[in-house]
């Protein structure tokens, strides 16, 4: 699945090419495959799935994240 590739170390990689450093994986986005366009998605949704952990949580409280 496009979910486990994002989250392994290769995807990870591609992922921060990608969304970090404008690494291009077509010349024009309409030139992109369905599975680059799920793949960029899954990427940005990972993401900010990491994003939202990092933020403080209520007062007092610890948050503990299983995956």
């Amino acid at each position: 699945m496009i979910e486990e590739f994002v989250k392994s170390p290769e995807g990870l990689e591609l992922t921060t090419l990608c969304l970090d450093y404008g690494y291009r994986l077509e010349e024009h986005p309409r030139d992109l495959t369905r599975d680059q366009i799920n793949f960029l998605i899954a990427a940005i949704a990972y993401r900010l799935k990491q994003l939202s952990y990092t933020r403080p949580t209520e007062k007092g409280v610890t948050r503990i994240v299983f995956e």
